[in-house]
């Protein structure tokens, strides 16, 4: 999850409403908590990581699950064949994509001990509920980089469904692959392969 992106139509008008404003301080405020505690977190423990792998899973399960909408980066990513998919497949597809995220995100956190994220701003993403929070994160002893998070109000609270860093898209990355893949070899097949990656 080193280089990851955001949506990219944006209507900057709606931000301008005190409701707008409103609901970009409670988005803002849930990435910064989420993303420092979790950098803190890593930077706290990081002599354990060394000796026992099993602490970053139990930091990725309390600092970064609850802050992760998976169900809906799994529709968008899968796109037109969501909607066309069984619901076994939905769910095996769900979980699968899950795991595959949790193992990949907890690989390249690692190198984020210690770091600091700061919120340059949020914008609305075209309707209610949904935001665009804009951050920079300053890894120890490394150069700044730029992370947007696409955000949604769900039940109260607000949760990632994408993440852009560097310039590169987490959902339009995966679903140009998985696209191609399904179209060749079947929905079946993407869903066996990531099923038998996430138990090597």
């Amino acid at each position: 999850m080193k280089q990851l992106t955001t949506l990219i139509i944006l209507l900057f008008s709606f931000a301008l409403s005190p409701m707008a404003i409103a609901k970009n301080i409670a988005a803002e405020t849930a990435v910064l908590k989420a993303n420092n505690a979790i950098f803190m977190q890593l930077e706290k423990r990081k002599n354990e990581l060394k000796s026992n792998p099993a602490v970053l899973n139990a930091i990725v399960e309390k600092q970064v699950l609850p802050f992760i909408d998976f169900t809906a980066m799994a529709k968008l990513t899968l796109g037109k064949h969501w909607k066309t998919a069984t619901e076994n497949q939905k769910t095996r597809f769900l979980q699968a994509y899950r795991s595959m995220l949790i193992r990949s995100y907890a690989k390249n956190m690692v190198d984020y001990a210690g770091a600091v994220m700061t919120i340059k701003n949020s914008i609305s993403a075209g309707r209610d509920g949904y935001e665009t929070v804009r951050t920079i994160i300053t890894p120890k002893g490394r150069a700044a980089v730029a992370a947007n998070y696409d955000v949604r109000n769900k039940s109260g609270q607000w949760k990632a469904y994408n993440i852009e860093i560097l310039g590169l898209n987490l959902i339009t990355n995966f679903r140009t692959n998985f696209t191609r893949e399904v179209s060749s070899k079947g929905l079946d097949a993407l869903i066996a392969r990531l099923e038998k990656n996430n138990k090597s």
